[in-house]
């Protein structure tokens, strides 16, 4: 049977795939093709980890975020894992928003991407999304949702934006997407790329899996001497398996021989690495991390992965930017029906969201490295190089690489010194503050 590629084009050109096809391909990819599925699922497991937390030192405010995050529909702390894995499968997300009138209090839903028939930018500004249509299957009606842009974006839409987006008055959505150009708003699926090669592995393995079958096959011959071509067939009849185990008989005068393609179980195995590695490879995932260990040692292999730690550190840091981004609105829904927060305003966006830890980290090799930048930096200190403030600024930057992090503030104010810099330090305005050196004791102190 001819290979045909699932993106749907025959030829080696460049044309998109409809948007209504790569939600198919994708889906279809994650559900049944084991590779497929498993590359998703790395990377929601890689990026999501343990979960997303928040933390802020005002409890009013962590306690209005919190119970955002935990409330029975949002559920982040559960569904966290499946927004992040339906945007790697299908590219885009829509979540629309259902605003209480009294509280402001904010609930996400979910639509299919499937539903997604356009996506419109600012005319002038095709960064900026502003509107999404979707279909309804049940009335047959579309329906156009405003995208949630922020008070900032909305004072740099165009004349002609802000006439559109008045139009869209069947709610309002967040919508995200990944693998994008600015003037690709439905963006792209992480395995899309690569759906072809993904099915060719799959055929591969299952063209070699009939292969084995056949070649485990066998047949009883049975041979008449001296009977003629009826008498063979009266006797087959006493036999008449077709399945492993059957019987052929004939006479003298037959001869069958069972040709089969000499391809050695060697060169199979270099065909199925060659196209597992250079799926593989497009995802930046070393190949032991599929069963394929190869030559590959603990050092080798703590080197290679590098290029996924890359990848999942940017992809975790999308993430952080959109549950910002759905906080900052829950709060400003809050505020905009007058809803106590009971929060000063310039603290509204006094919280952090705590990024999981993707992989292990050698704390041996960053132990190493902070005991060579304390020796540093107290020879530069000696030196009148280093200030008080940069150096503790630096020493929090090199040990919040083994996970912990150090208030820079609170350590400096903590220092009387520091505290009176520089209208009453010891090296006056604008000049350098040494970092502090043990005394020397004995002669020559």
């Amino acid at each position: 049977m001819e290979w045909r590629r699932l993106s749907g084009n025959s030829n080696r050109l460049l044309p998109i795939a409809a948007w209504a096809r790569q939600v198919e391909v994708c889906y279809w990819l994650w559900k049944t093709n084991p590779l497929g599925n498993w590359l998703i699922e790395l990377m929601t497991a890689l990026i999501t980890g343990n979960g997303y937390t928040v933390t802020s030192k005002n409890e009013n405010l962590l306690a209005f975020i919190k119970k955002f995050w935990g409330d029975p529909i949002n559920d982040l702390d559960v569904k966290i894992e499946n927004k992040v894995r339906e945007l790697s499968i299908f590219g885009v997300q829509c979540w629309p928003i259902f605003k209480g009138e009294q509280t402001g209090r904010i609930r996400m839903g979910m639509i299919d991407p499937a539903q997604i028939r356009n996506i419109y930018s600012d005319p002038e500004n095709a960064e900026l999304l502003i509107g999404v249509q979707i279909s309804n299957f049940h009335t047959g009606e579309p329906r156009y949702l405003k995208t949630i842009i922020g008070k900032e974006a909305e004072t740099v839409l165009s004349a002609s934006g802000q006439q559109m987006r008045d139009g869209y008055l069947d709610g309002e959505c967040f919508l995200e997407a990944i693998n994008r150009v600015s003037n690709d708003p439905f963006g792209t699926s992480d395995i899309f790329i690569i759906a072809d090669w993904l099915d060719e592995y799959e055929e591969l393995l299952y063209d070699y899996s009939g292969k084995v079958r056949k070649q485990n096959a066998f047949v009883w011959d049975v041979k008449l001497d001296g009977a003629n071509e009826e008498a063979c067939e009266a006797y087959a009849q006493k036999f008449p398996s077709q399945s492993d185990g059957s019987v052929r008989v004939h006479n003298e005068k037959v001869t069958w021989d069972a040709i089969a393609p000499k391809l050695s179980a060697l060169e199979m195995e270099k065909a199925v690495k060659e196209l597992r590695n250079h799926i593989l490879g497009c995802k930046n995932i070393p190949e032991h991390w599929y069963g394929g260990g190869g030559q590959v040692n603990r050092a080798t292999a703590g080197e290679s992965n590098d290029p996924i730690q890359a990848f999942v550190g940017k992809r975790q840091q999308t993430v952080k930017q959109i549950l910002c981004r759905m906080i900052d609105y829950a709060i400003q829904s809050a505020l905009d029906v007058g809803y106590p927060l009971d929060v000063p305003k310039d603290e509204l966006g006094a919280y952090e969201i705590q990024v999981p830890e993707a992989t292990n980290k050698d704390v041996s090799k960053v132990g190493a490295a902070v005991q060579q930048l304390v020796a540093a930096m107290t020879m530069a200190a000696s030196q009148g190089w280093l200030d008080q403030e940069t150096g503790v600024r630096l020493f929090a930057f090199i040990v919040q690489m083994i996970g912990f992090a150090i208030d820079e503030e609170a350590v400096l104010e903590a220092d009387p010194a520091y505290k009176d810099y520089p209208a009453k330090g010891p090296s006056g305005p604008g000049k350098v503050l040494p970092l502090k050196q043990p005394q020397k004791t004995g002669e020559g102190a």
